[in-house]
């Protein structure tokens, strides 16, 4: 008896492994992301123009993904981004907005198969004259791949989701960076009565799951 048990649990061993690292990787908030609770980015700028994304093989996106990356592009620029006033004006464009699948593992007795999902995100932001010639620019990349276990549609979705999310978490943060590096004469950094400036951001190795 005590043999048999022994080797129930040993036979175990393999699927609670699986589902160990099913669980790993930082904790993604459900819903749509939002960039709204963070400080804007204020440009010394008329107009503010963001730019819809374009097409073509930059914009290709994996149909199980309930979240387009073009999307959250968007709304990080929406949300960080503000004119504060100024003769010129900024436009924001998105460059590249990919998500790829990759084939993974088949599977076997105690492990789902598995699969890859890259995203890549591309933008620019450029400030112009009144005329429309380039005054300044700057631009930014982030490029995420999330492996996990793919047992149907709902997790192939979900992992999709995941890898968007993680994309365009770092993306944000690589953005700011780059604004502040780049464009650091275009942002207005005197705060308004009462309200605080955001800290730098510094950019970082961000772990990839």
């Amino acid at each position: 008896m005590a043999l048999l048990t022994k080797r129930r649990a040993f036979l175990a061993l393999p699927l609670l492994a699986a589902c160990a690292k099913e669980q790993a990787g930082p904790y993604i908030p459900p819903g749509p992301p939002s960039y709204a609770h963070l400080m804007p980015l204020r440009l010394k700028v008329g107009t503010l123009e963001i730019q819809e994304a374009g097409s073509g093989t930059a914009f290709l996106v994996d149909q199980a993904t309930p979240l387009q990356p073009t999307d959250v592009m968007l709304r990080m620029a929406r949300d960080r981004l503000s004119a504060a006033g100024g003769p010129g004006k900024a436009r924001f464009l998105i460059q590249t907005a990919s998500l790829t699948r990759e084939g993974g593992t088949s599977g076997g007795v105690f492990s789902p198969a598995s699969e890859t999902f890259r995203c890549v995100m591309r933008c620019q932001l450029e400030i112009t004259s009144a005329e429309d010639a380039i005054l300044a620019t700057t631009s930014a990349e982030a490029t995420r791949a999330v492996t996990g276990p793919v047992r149907d549609a709902g997790e192939r979705a979900a992992l999709a989701e995941r890898a968007v999310k993680l994309a365009g978490q770092d993306m944000n943060v690589e953005f700011e960076f780059q604004v502040r590096r780049h464009l650091r004469a275009w942002l207005q950094l005197v705060a308004a009565p009462g309200e605080s400036l955001p800290q730098p951001v510094e950019r970082e190795a961000l772990p990839h799951s």
